[in-house]
């Protein structure tokens, strides 16, 4: 058979060629403008993406460095890190080397006056009071070769506003003492979570290797630990509520029909439809989102529906064929009316949500078809459905009831209309974190540990674009120095730039130039050396490698490849279309007004990139984007109706109550104090096709009592599913699926009811 060809077709794809994954990133929309482009590069693989954050603590400060060092050594020799830190050394080896060649070309203070016979005797002199200093040991080794402390000046001005942890033991502690911390930077980009997943077991097995005492515990944060931590959240999600949503539906129906075999039949058309929708959402795009999977518990709710209404309709000693015949008209309509649905999602600017509009589609018409040319073909013969009498009496007792409400619905359609136009200024959610399943305890501890460490800020850049890679960098240059009162003002506790780890060439070449000629240094240090106890001779290193600095060539980004200054450089650089940007990554800022002050003082030489206002701005675009997609697709299918109905009035008692009950249900969730989203949106545009099946079924025409009363029992049953398989998301820890389960669910409660209260009189 065709049916079972394209099953095993589905199947075999599906098993043998589908990756899934669960990066939300596939809930963002495409970037449009190229401020969100910046800011979808910076989310999945800026400064701060690969950051973790890490404290050890519960013990003694002792304990905590003991743990401390032994962590640190443990995760850099485990070569997922591009570094380690905890306050041990300040610089790497590898970095101490390259500065110090570099020192003369890298620092500010590199002037031509520095090397003057009274500016090598101000430094001279600078030093031999540091000699009595804590910073003692470090002066007496760098004095034969930097005598005017050009490696302490470059690594103070490096050091300006960058606030951190303190220091006990020798290594980083928290303000309160009671944990030691931790700074690493993974090789693998955060939103590859399979690489991060074995970063995450690394670091446990690390700190169980290397815990000084039992009673220590250990804190991870940061993107990538949160992108792990929603992969776990959200598969463990999809496969529950998918289980849960399928045994609910089951026995439902099992109650319903009283016979397993037609439950056999029944579960058909689902499973089709969910492997036809698997199979094209993992061809049309690569792979198939956590979510999406979770979604297929949705199919579930719906598409039973159909070989429900085939059953619970086929009156006494009729064929199957029969009753396909004369319900098939209504049940085609409702295929069609959530396959337009779909189309919404299908079209909408989001990976994630054209997904769920793929998988919808794709498997409600498998679904569908399955049940239209299928089940009618396989089923047997005859087969005992008793149909429940009892509860198709009540039924139809119930609904007389009801029919007497008509004014009902018009009522609620008014009231949330007026309800929701008074609460339109807060009606709406613009807050992109809350796509995150990540608990609120973890985004406290990371907000906690990020002040503590002095981390990257996630949220505030300055964005300084470039003709080219060097111009970048001098525009950020200029810049620079006028940031330092945003420091001194409190406004921000300090900045990171490329820039002061790779200058620009024509910086470069300002201070090369301000280097004297060998013969001219050796003057000026031999009148600079009089007038101090040191010997000339000492210092022959200084004048070789000022001579050797006169001719390096300029220092290049890729020279920092393989250390944590590399990774900053790299991260706050960044290719976009034709030029370039360079980025001013800005910690803990404390008056964003002032910043903003700040920027428009700049003109147009740098904009601000404030990454939680653009993401609320992107979403919003694409929300009323959505919103007139759906307005199509209501259209569409107000189109379709007319087609298939052919009735003004028919069309308009169908219509009412499920426009009310998407309605009220937006005013429900409102007066709840649930802010809506692009998904309750799209949830509501599957509320559209539930209840348009309700409507439609309730006003075809039927030729008597004993139909009327299948119809009302059918239409129940359906109802029951939906509401079921629905209702689990609504317990998902996922906000996305919660959002459409509890949506649904509401909604599918609301059109029965409105729609029962305008079904078609009696005959």
């Amino acid at each position: 058979m065709l049916w079972l060809a394209v099953l095993a077709g589905c199947l075999w794809w599906v098993m043998g060629h589908t990756r899934f994954n669960t990066d939300m990133a596939a809930f963002l929309p495409d970037s449009a403008t190229p401020a969100q482009q910046l800011m979808a590069g910076q989310l999945r693989d800026g400064v701060a993406s690969r950051l973790v954050l890490l404290a050890v603590e519960n013990g003694s400060a002792d304990k905590l460095a003991e743990s401390s060092r032994k962590l640190a050594r443990a995760l850099e020799a485990s070569g997922h890190f591009s570094y380690v830190r905890n306050g041990e050394q300040a610089l790497s080896p590898a970095e101490r080397e390259r500065l110090m060649q570099y020192r003369y070309l890298l620092s500010p203070a590199t002037e031509a006056d520095r090397f003057s016979a009274a500016g090598l005797q101000q430094g001279l002199q600078d030093s031999l009071q540091l000699l009595a200093s804590p910073a003692g040991a470090m002066v007496k080794q760098l004095l034969p070769s930097d005598p005017a402390g050009a490696m302490l000046n470059l690594l103070e001005s490096w050091g300006d506003g960058r606030g951190g942890p303190g220091l006990q033991h020798g290594v980083w502690f928290s303000a309160d003492g009671r944990r030691a911390l931790l700074l690493a930077e993974t090789r693998s980009p955060a939103f590859d979570i399979d690489a991060q997943q074995q970063v995450g077991d690394a670091i446990r097995q690390a700190f169980n290797q290397s815990r000084a005492s039992p009673e220590l515990r250990l804190l991870m944060s940061g993107p990538s630990v949160f992108a792990v931590q929603s992969r776990n959240l959200i598969h463990n999600d999809a496969w529950r509520l998918s289980l849960l949503a399928t045994l609910l539906v089951a026995l439902i129906l099992l109650l319903a029909y009283g016979s397993p075999r037609l439950l056999g039949l029944g579960i058909l058309p689902v499973a089709s439809g969910a492997l036809a929708g698997l199979a094209a959402v993992s061809l049309s795009y690569g792979s198939v989102h956590g979510i999406t999977l979770g979604f297929g518990a949705t199919l579930i709710g719906e598409a039973v529906d159909y070989p429900t209404y085939l059953f619970t309709q086929r009156a006494a000693g009729e064929s199957l064929h029969d009753t396909l015949r004369r319900i098939w008209p209504t049940l085609r309509l409702a295929v069609l009316t959530t396959v337009f649905g779909s189309l919404t999602m299908l079209l909408s600017g989001f990976s994630g949500l054209s997904q769920l509009g793929m998988f919808s589609l794709a498997g409600v018409l498998a679904a569908g078809l399955v049940t239209r040319f299928v089940i009618p073909e396989i089923a047997p013969g005859q087969f005992a459905f008793a149909g429940r009498p009892r509860t198709q009496a009540l039924l139809a007792r119930g609904a007389s009831a009801l029919s007497g409400l008509k004014w009902l619905p018009v009522l609620a359609l008014a009231a949330a209309a007026a309800y929701l136009a008074a609460h339109s200024r807060d009606l709406w959610e613009n807050e992109l974190s809350r796509l995150s399943p990540v608990p609120q305890q973890s985004l406290e501890l990371d907000r906690s540990l990020r002040e503590e460490m002095g981390a990257p800020d996630v949220r505030y850049l300055i964005a300084v674009p470039g003709a080219t890679r060097q111009a970048a960098l001098e525009q950020s240059e200029a810049i620079a120095p006028q940031l330092q009162a945003l420091v001194r003002e409190g406004i921000t506790a300090g900045y990171d730039l490329t820039a002061r780890i790779v200058p620009s060439e024509r910086t470069q070449a300002a201070r090369q130039a301000a280097l004297p000629e060998p013969d001219a240094l050796r003057r000026n240090l031999g009148r600079a050396v009089a007038a101090t106890p040191f010997k000339a001779e000492i210092f022959e290193p200084f004048l070789q490698q000022v001579e050797q600095s006169r001719h390096l060539p300029p220092l290049q980004a890729a020279d920092w490849q393989g250390t944590p200054l590399g990774g900053l450089a790299a991260g706050l650089l960044a290719k976009q279309g034709d030029g370039w940007v360079a980025l001013i990554s800005l910690r803990n800022v404390s008056n964003e007004q002032a910043l903003k002050t700040f920027m428009q003082g700049l003109g147009g030489a740098a904009f601000l990139l404030d990454i939680k206002g653009e993401s609320s701005r992107m979403i919003m675009q694409y929300r009323d984007q959505s919103l007139r997609f759906s307005l199509l697709g209501v259209a569409a299918i107000i189109l379709v109706l007319g087609f298939g109905l052919r009735n003004f009035r028919s069309v308009f008692a169908v219509l009412l109550p499920v426009a009310a009950a998407m309605l009220a249900t937006a005013a429900l969730l409102a007066g709840m104090n649930i802010r809506l989203s692009l998904f309750h949106i799209v949830s509501l545009l599957l509320v559209l096709g539930i209840g348009l099946n309700y409507g439609l079924f309730f006003n075809r025409p039927m030729l008597d009592e004993a139909e009327r009363r299948r119809t009302l029992f059918s239409v129940l049953v359906c109802a029951a599913s939906t509401v079921s398989a629905f209702g689990a998301l609504a317990f998902s820890s996922t906000p996305v699926l919660q959002a459409i389960g509890i949506t649904v669910a509401l909604g599918a409660v609301l059109s029965l009811l409105f729609a029962a209260m305008w079904t078609k009189p009696e005959r």
